[in-house]
């Protein structure tokens, strides 16, 4: 009955959406066999074995449902699964909404192609929406199906996959319908202290100074992007004229762009490339917003619950959070 009362965008929309979705159950097979198979790339027998490890740690000790996900695999022969999409107003970090059904307002939409995320993304600018699109290695299904190992991020270091696998089953654990910055802020945090804990349990603690150094960055890099928020926000909230705005709006990101250049020599090495040769808007930090915002305040909270995580997760399940600030 949606689909019937939807616009023909709508329904075009949830098309791919289940087209996608059913490409990707088509091509999933059981990770067992695969293990087992002589014929099997030892690279990928590796990074499966690894998952499984992952995926028990999930289950056994940080109370997640990794017993019903990533069992199988699928190769969908691109680097992507998903486009996501965020879009906001020229002179506002307010993000456009979608609806979804019984997931509420969303702050992005996801497309299956890529040309179909451009097609709506020029459609946006053309609307005068400041535009993001970016491809995504992984993402959930909320519990309606058993998501699989992606050839998208499989081949991904092992820190990295366990991230990635706690962050989606942290989804499949707990959503909430309709507030975007809560989910991906919650699963961010869980991530975040469950690959710290992996870690201490398989005995590697220079891996662990390793990826607490990781986290001491992303909260540099977070840094450089609330202040800049701030600033933008304050721009906003003037009566400044349309011209005006747009010139000091450039400067803004312009000085974002060179504080990335800091950040990357005091780190060295060669990190956040994508941020040195290409635009800033305002939905790049929407995007940024929706996975870090609450970050603090979950793992706040885990710390009052002394590490109890069955404590911590039905704290977060009353918690309340003002509308505006979802």
């Amino acid at each position: 009955m949606i689909l019937l009362l939807s616009s023909c965008q709508t329904l075009e929309f949830y098309t791919q959406a289940v087209g996608g979705q059913m490409e990707i159950l088509r091509k999933s097979r059981p990770s067992g066999p695969i293990i087992a198979s002589k014929d099997t790339d030892p690279k990928l027998r590796k990074q499966l074995v690894a998952v499984e490890n992952i995926r028990r740690f999930a289950s056994d000790h940080l109370s997640l449902p990794g017993n019903d996900s990533y069992g199988k695999y699928a190769d969908l022969g691109r680097q992507y699964v998903t486009w996501t999409l965020y879009a906001a107003p020229e002179f506002s970090l307010e993000p456009k909404h979608w609806w979804y059904p019984t997931l509420g307002e969303l702050d992005y939409r996801g497309f299956f192609k890529e040309a179909d995320a451009n097609e709506l993304a020029d459609e946006l600018r053309g609307e005068g929406y400041d535009v993001q699109v970016g491809g995504v290695d992984a993402y959930s299904t909320l519990g309606w199906f058993h998501d699989p190992v992606l050839n998208t991020f499989v081949h991904s270091a092992d820190v990295d996959l366990a991230e990635l696998i706690f962050h989606e089953l942290t989804h499949r654990k707990y959503f909430r319908g309709g507030a975007t910055v809560f989910n991906e802020s919650f699963a961010t945090a869980v991530a975040e202290e469950g690959v710290k804990r992996w870690l201490r349990h398989e005995g590697r603690m220079e891996d662990l100074k390793k990826f607490e150094a990781r986290l001491v960055r992303r909260a540099e890099f977070y840094g450089r992007i609330d202040r800049t928020r701030a600033e933008i926000e304050k721009l906003y909230a003037s009566d400044l004229p349309p011209e005006e705005m747009r010139r000091r709006k450039a400067a803004i990101f312009g000085d974002l762009r060179d504080r990335f250049r800091e950040l990357r020599r005091k780190w060295g090495g060669r990190g956040l490339e994508g941020w040195l040769t290409r635009d800033i808007n305002n939905a790049d930090l929407v995007s940024l917003h929706t996975y870090q915002k609450h970050v603090p305040m979950f793992h706040k909270l885990l710390a009052e619950c002394g590490g109890d995580l069955e404590l911590f997760y039905m704290k977060v399940k009353k918690l309340e959070i003002p509308e505006e600030d979802e």
